[in-house]
């Protein structure tokens, strides 16, 4: 019995990975092409396979590192806009119209990094922006892996003695604050996902 559990889990993630790569093909035609639209669509399908509930943490850090890699090509892509003539700002706010929050989520912390760096508003405000929306993805292993992509993706634009996006009004407290707030967010779904662990025993 637990070996055909296996075996699902194998199938479901090749099936992810599958999702993943179809819609990366369609997207990097998109990319190729200055085409923000489509790229925008193909980007959310292919983010739409973190989606599942179906895959242990190990097995989803697998899916999740494949889309990963795609989303590197993704930001460098929302970094030039003279390839896709949208401003970043308005970038933004088209990111948010994303029909599935995980998606959404994924692509406006894509956006808000590009956004930070552009120094066009500052830091402190598109960090508590991130990091307060990610409280919509509420299933552990889901908002875990997400949370995570916030860290990796600011982690070099954090606010702070020395640091380029030190503003007016801007201190390493807000980053302090930014850290500590996700990492608190973080451990109480990290306590959620063992408590599942432990009801299924």
């Amino acid at each position: 019995m637990v070996a055909d559990g296996v075996d699902d889990e194998g199938k479901w993630l090749a099936e992810g990975i599958a999702g993943v790569q179809h819609n990366a093909f369609y997207m990097h035609r998109a990319l190729d092409a200055n085409n923000l639209r489509e790229a925008l669509k193909f980007s959310a399908q292919m983010l739409s396979e973190l989606r599942t509930s179906k895959l242990s943490p190990h097995k989803y850090y697998e899916l999740y590192m494949r889309a990963f890699d795609e989303l590197r090509k993704v930001e460098i892509f929302f970094k030039d806009e003279a390839r896709h003539g949208v401003s970043v700002v308005d970038l933004y706010e088209l990111v948010q119209h994303a029909g599935n929050i995980l998606p959404r989520l994924y692509l406006l912390c894509t956006v808000g990094s590009v956004y930070i760096k552009t120094k066009e508003a500052p830091a402190k405000d598109i960090l508590k922006d991130l990091v307060e929306m990610s409280r919509a993805v509420q299933h552990p292993i889901r908002g875990l892996f997400l949370r995570s992509y916030l860290c990796l993706v600011t982690r070099d634009k954090l606010p702070g003695l020395g640091s380029e996006y030190e503003g007016d009004g801007e201190t390493v407290m807000d980053a302090v604050e930014f850290v500590l707030q996700n990492f608190t967010e973080m451990n109480k779904l990290w306590v959620r996902m063992q408590h599942q662990v432990l009801w299924c025993l």
